[in-house]
């Protein structure tokens, strides 16, 4: 079973059940993203890390799955990816598919 990250969360948004309560996971996860993609997805080297922030909540879903899975090839994601359960993924997805850029 897949691990749930330990930090503490910045910003409330509609989660799933496996997320009720837990804030401190998805910040946790969040400030892992925003290590690379910059801060809530806005990226600061866009030609070296993608900007996540505002981009659809299907496609970034799709993307996280593809990276845990390996069809999408990237060794950090590919890491990430799989250490993130389906819920934290779509959690994820939510949160940046909302940040305005």
């Amino acid at each position: 079973m897949k691990r749930l990250a330990r930090l503490s969360v910045l910003v409330p948004i509609a989660m799933s059940p496996a997320f009720a309560g837990d804030n401190e996971s998805l910040a946790g996860l969040r400030m892992e993203c925003d290590t690379c993609h910059g801060v809530d997805g806005v990226s600061v080297v866009p030609d070296q890390t993608p900007t996540i922030a505002g981009k659809s909540e299907a496609y970034l879903f799709r993307q996280l799955q593809a990276f845990e899975t390996g069809k999408r090839r990237h060794e950090t994601m590919l890491m990430m990816g799989q250490k993130l359960s389906d819920q934290e993924m779509k959690a994820l997805a939510r949160y940046y598919s909302r940040v305005k850029r």
